[in-house]
């Protein structure tokens, strides 16, 4: 069952969540990054103040087991439906429906701030302001994005007719922007780690079993080299806030 809608609107949560049962690509992408940020997000929360900032389902905030406190916000109420289940057992939370740029975050309250698969959606300028606002000196911010450079992402945008994948280089670049006088002229943010993983590329549902064990070759012959050229499906960042 389609999870989007012709706008890419959300609208069947439960079937998001479920996406990597009928697909062999979605599930070998999945078990990649999923094991991969919630190890993240589960280290770097412990006794923080955590805002997942288009949270989705809460597939990551619920990673975040000893977080002080935990608000996730995003823009579709059925995602946040199956949220407030993962985030039942939680004590001190926030789960708030809104787009995220009406202030719905109190200012620079936060120590960790997740971004997964948040930044096709939005303008990213925003976001980052956002991001700056809402941060406090040390935070870290995970970014996560589908990168246009993936095989798999440069069809997908093709197909749909509209890009569905961000360039690596411009988030970098959009990090290490220097600020107003407040900043002293200097950037805000210093890169901390990157990844990429997931080097797939298209083919029909029916033969992705075939594709299986050249997507794994891929990603072998290619991990030394991703931090530098990154040609997985996805792109991690970590920032810390100056």
């Amino acid at each position: 069952m389609a999870y989007q809608d012709k706008n890419f609107n959300y609208i069947d949560a439960e079937a998001y969540d479920r996406r990597a049962e009928n697909s062999v690509l979605e599930n070998y992408v999945l078990n990649l990054w999923q094991p991969f940020l919630k190890n993240i997000v589960k280290n770097l929360s412990v006794g923080k103040i955590v805002v997942d900032w288009g949270c989705g389902t809460c597939e990551y905030s619920q990673a975040a087991v000893n977080a002080k406190k935990i608000y996730a916000i995003d823009v579709s109420e059925p995602m946040l439906k199956v949220c407030r289940e993962k985030l039942a057992n939680f004590g001190d939370k926030e789960i708030i429906h809104g787009s995220g740029f009406g202030k719905e975050i109190p200012a620079g309250i936060a120590d960790l701030v997740l971004t997964i698969g948040v930044w096709e959606y939005v303008d990213p300028k925003l976001l980052f302001e956002e991001l700056k606002r809402i941060t406090k000196k040390g935070a870290k911010i995970i970014v996560v994005f589908p990168n246009i450079y993936s095989d798999l992402n440069w069809m997908r945008s093709l197909a749909k007719m509209r890009a569905v994948a961000l360039r690596p280089g411009f988030i970098k670049k959009l990090f290490s922007a220097k600020g107003g006088s407040a900043s002293g002229g200097k950037n805000d943010f210093k890169l901390l780690d990157s990844a990429s993983f997931g080097y797939v590329f298209w083919v029909p549902k029916s033969l992705q079993f075939l594709a299986l064990p050249i997507w794994k070759f891929f990603d072998f012959i290619w991990s030394p080299f991703q931090k530098f050229l990154p040609l997985g499906v996805n792109v991690y960042y970590l920032f810390e806030r100056k």
